[in-house]
């Protein structure tokens, strides 16, 4: 099975964060903090995704010295 594309990956933490946020605003107490930590979490998730989406070329030139 073929991996996914990291643009597939990061289209899909969008989406998820997307409505996290939207159910995060009408939730109290103790599941709003722990959806709030849910939410930043993917949010980490997502700019580690962007970042490595951002910097392939050099990524890649690391994993050739490593071999």
């Amino acid at each position: 099975m073929a991996e996914r594309s990291i643009y597939a990956q990061i289209d899909e933490i969008r989406d998820v964060l997307q409505r996290r946020r939207r159910d995060h605003q009408r939730m109290r107490g103790h599941t709003e903090s722990q959806e709030a930590e849910h939410i930043l979490r993917l949010e980490c998730v997502l700019k580690t995704l962007e970042w490595v989406r951002d910097h392939q070329e050099e990524l890649r030139e690391i994993a050739k010295v490593k071999r």
